[in-house]
């Protein structure tokens, strides 16, 4: 447990750290939007796109893992998006209340913490489902708000600005692009290997220093006690991983340590992606920027019992 805290921890810092320098005023609030800008746009794509081309998928790929992880994930991003209509949002509001419950942070957290506490085994499987759930989950959230947004012209062309506004978005193009890389069986050079995989290490922390920001212009209390949050960390932790868990053994009957991992990636906290979408399309992130962190609060409850499950 104390080991899994500290894996976490970091998290917390890195938010905290954004929310202290908007309080001393050392950096704006207003900044957070210019941030998330630049990770939609630059950080992320970037690390979508050197994963995916570098990632050796022909020895890694395990059809059941991939099944139950996105699975999983869709079917709990469902479930987010009916508590959002149920709360009265619209529905580009509950595309981001989907993603709360979904999207899990596999980079920042499931990396590092899987890595210590299971070895490297596990670092394929973190790979596998942070590429296709994200992009997946990215895609659904995407049409669902453009969709939302020109729905009032017409289904036909409602449907044609969604297909532009997910071809057009670079969170599901540059895994594409890598993916179409790959296929080509050419490695990629070491100047943008390099460039990618650093741009790509910004992501995540600069993603957690726009969250202390935008938590730095309201009150700290309101986000850690919105039922809104509570309700879609409550989701994310637990319903996540059981529906997984269903997936992975009554129905799918995988092994013991794959279908472990897959149950232990479902119940890692709400990852930025919510918050970074939200942000990008104009939408309201309060409810996003909470269940970030309220569920990372109590991951390490979760992801513990879990693992608990392995032989030791």
């Amino acid at each position: 447990m104390f080991s899994n805290f500290i894996s976490i921890l970091p998290v917390f810092i890195v938010i905290l750290t954004g929310y202290v320098a908007a309080r001393l005023k050392i950096v704006p609030a207003t900044a957070s939007n210019d941030l998330n800008r630049f990770v939609l746009w630059i950080a992320l794509p970037a690390m979508l796109f050197h994963i995916v081309a570098t990632t050796d998928w022909a020895n890694m790929w395990d059809g059941d893992f991939v099944i139950a992880s996105l699975l999983g994930s869709l079917i709990t991003f469902g479930a987010g998006a009916l508590i959002g209509r149920f709360r009265g949002v619209s529905l580009a509001d509950s595309a981001i209340d989907g993603l709360s419950t979904g999207f899990a942070n596999t980079a920042y957290i499931g990396l590092p913490l899987f890595l210590l506490a299971l070895g490297p085994v596990s670092t394929p499987y973190v790979v596998i489902g942070a590429t296709v759930t994200l992009t997946a989950l990215s895609t659904c959230a995407i049409v669902m708000i453009e969709w939302a947004s020109h729905r009032h012209l017409g289904a036909g062309v409602a449907l044609s600005k969604a297909s532009v506004g997910v071809i057009r978005n670079p969170v599901v193009l540059a895994p594409l692009l890598g993916m179409i890389w790959w296929m080509t069986g050419w490695p990629l050079p070491d100047v943008v290997e390099r460039s990618t995989d650093l741009l790509g290490m910004a992501a995540s922390p600069t993603a957690l220093v726009a969250i202390g920001l935008f938590l730095a212009d309201r009150p700290l209390i309101e986000s850690l006690t919105s039922r809104a949050a509570l309700g879609l960390s409550a989701t994310k932790l637990f319903l996540h991983p059981i529906i997984t868990a269903i997936i992975v053994w009554p129905i799918l009957g995988m092994g013991q340590f794959t279908g472990v991992m897959a149950i232990a990636i479902a119940a890692l906290p709400t990852g930025t992606g919510p918050f970074m979408i939200a942000a990008y399309y104009g939408r309201d992130n309060r409810v996003a920027s909470g269940a970030v962190l309220i569920s990372t609060l109590f991951s390490a409850i979760s992801i513990s019992a879990i693992l608990s499950l392995l032989p030791h």
